[in-house]
């Protein structure tokens, strides 16, 4: 039933939701983008109050095994330690974002304030898909982050591309939703319940090893969330849609979305125990989307010269190592690889965050996306450089940064699993990242530059680089500070199976 501490539990997104509407207000009566983004940026400083707050006030109470989680609205919210820690990822990537992109929203985007309303309302939706433990919500949570996104695509000022972007995402956007509601629908008529924890109750009660049904929605589940991470097949959205919308958008689809989707994608599969039958089948298909993903990804990505596509193809290729960790978090009974993926997502976002916010600054001061843009970039902004091609190189797996240790994490956890030929696969396919992202460190450090002249970058995007770069560095000597507090929060996704 309802109760009025519920709201309390609700008060990261519905504070959020509030802030989305005020910057619409604000938009509409005071007409300077400078004023907007002061509202949106210091008024995030409500919902990530709200946000640790509950990590000190509902942490410990599930910690200490007091409560599995905290459960609110008939049941359908729940606040654990994985919402949690997700809810921070998510503000963050918020706050980033509107710091990195301010200068170039008011240089290229029709409507700013509405850039910023829009992307509040998606961030919400994502705090949403992570704290949902019943199914109706987690497809209006997935509405709600996805048709904000499809509106951001289209607001490039000039050049029919982002129009173009924008229908593309709103049409295969609306096909990958329909397949999602199909996988949930039969999920319902198998089981008789929306509730995730019900949903696993029954599959274990009274679901038979080899229940073709089962495995059909999961599939289904599977393509549809497979489109919010760019997931081969159903990735042929992603490198149009990079590259035709702002790239202060695209650096949005490519963490946010992304994030999100893999959010609520383990914690239907783990926590509605859809692994429990036909497991060796489901490990196969995940395990062949994850070759298919990074493989595509990788080597597409190698051949590409607009930055902005191959960028789309790298997120591609990242969301191929992370449906590694998913297969062995699926496949197996601990919290491990759930962990490690959780790792991966972290530095992932900022990994990605820093790199764009380079690609961003590079757009904003020459107006190129092509790779031969960065040409000497290094002389023209040495700090710059510095900061995108430590991303870049994170990105890449390159020892000893963030992204080497999050790979060294997931590639053990599915070797754990005895994946072995998916982790072998894996390390091939990094090895030919490095051809790319190696390219552009190349062009910016070795290359003569396109003009001798000095570029100058904004407060904000020098903030996001910086901020970004120093996250990497402190992750990389504290990897395993960061991998104890993923950890309770990979545990809370098992709390609630039958028999634990």
């Amino acid at each position: 039933m309802f109760q009025i501490a519920d709201l309390y539990l609700l008060a990261p997104e519905l504070s959020l939701a509030l802030l989305a509407m005020t910057v619409m207000l604000v938009d509409l009566f005071v007409k300077r983008l400078i004023v907007t983004v002061t509202v949106a940026l210091v008024g995030l400083i409500i919902p990530m109050g709200f946000a640790i707050s509950q990590v000190f006030l509902v942490g410990p109470l599930v910690a200490n095994h007091t409560l599995p989680g905290i459960h609110a609205f008939f049941g359908m919210f729940v606040v654990d330690q994985y919402a949690m820690f997700f809810e921070i990822v998510f503000l963050m990537i918020a706050a980033v974002m509107i710091l990195s992109s301010y200068s170039y929203v008011g240089k290229y985007v029709k409507a700013g304030g509405e850039f910023y309303a829009l992307m509040l309302f998606s961030v919400t939706g994502m705090m949403f898909l992570a704290s949902t433990s019943e199914l109706l919500t987690i497809y209006i949570s997935f509405e709600l982050t996805s048709i904000p996104l499809y509106v951001m695509a289209g607001l490039l000022r000039t050049g029919e591309r982002s129009a173009e972007a924008a229908v593309k995402f709103v049409l295969l956007g609306a096909m990958s939703s329909a397949i999602l509601l199909y996988g949930f629908a039969l999920l319902y008529g198998l089981t008789g319940t929306t509730d995730l924890t019900g949903i696993a109750t029954s599959i274990k009660n009274g679901v038979q090893n080899g229940n073709a049904l089962v495995l059909i929605a999961s599939v289904l589940i599977l393509a549809g969330f497979g489109f919010k991470i760019s997931a081969v097949p159903f990735h042929m959205w992603a490198p149009d849609i990079y590259e035709g919308a702002p790239t202060a958008a695209t650096a949005f689809f490519s963490v946010g979305s992304k994030a999100a989707g893999f959010a609520a994608m383990l914690r239907v599969f783990i926590t509605g125990g859809l692994g429990q039958v036909n497991l060796t089948s489901l490990i196969t298909i995940i395990s062949i989307i994850a070759v298919l993903t990074m493989t595509l990804g990788n080597f597409v990505a190698a051949v590409q010269t607009n930055v902005k596509r191959m960028m789309a193809y790298s997120s591609i290729a990242q969301a191929g190592y992370i449906i590694m960790g998913f297969a062995a978090s699926v496949s197996g009974q601990n919290s491990d690889a759930s962990s490690a993926v959780l790792f991966f997502i972290l530095v992932y976002v900022i990994t990605n965050l820093g790199a764009f916010a380079g690609i961003i600054a590079l757009a904003n001061a020459t107006g190129g996306e092509k790779i031969e843009d960065f040409r000497g970039l290094a002389k023209r902004a040495p700090l710059l450089s510095a900061g995108t091609a430590l991303c870049l190189l994170s990105l890449a797996g390159v020892p000893p940064t963030a992204g080497f240790v999050s790979k060294l994490f997931i590639f053990t956890a599915v070797w754990g699993q005895g994946l072995y030929w998916l982790v072998v696969i894996a390390l091939i396919n990094t090895v030919v990242s490095l051809v790319y992202y190696g390219r552009i460190v190349k062009a910016m450090y070795f290359d003569a530059p396109l003009k001798e002249d000095h570029l100058t970058t904004s407060m904000g995007l020098s903030s996001s680089i910086t901020l970004a770069s120093a996250a990497l560095i402190v992750i990389t000597f504290a990897a395993q500070v960061v991998l104890l507090i993923a950890n309770p929060a990979a545990n809370s996704l098992l709390a609630f199976l039958p028999g634990r």
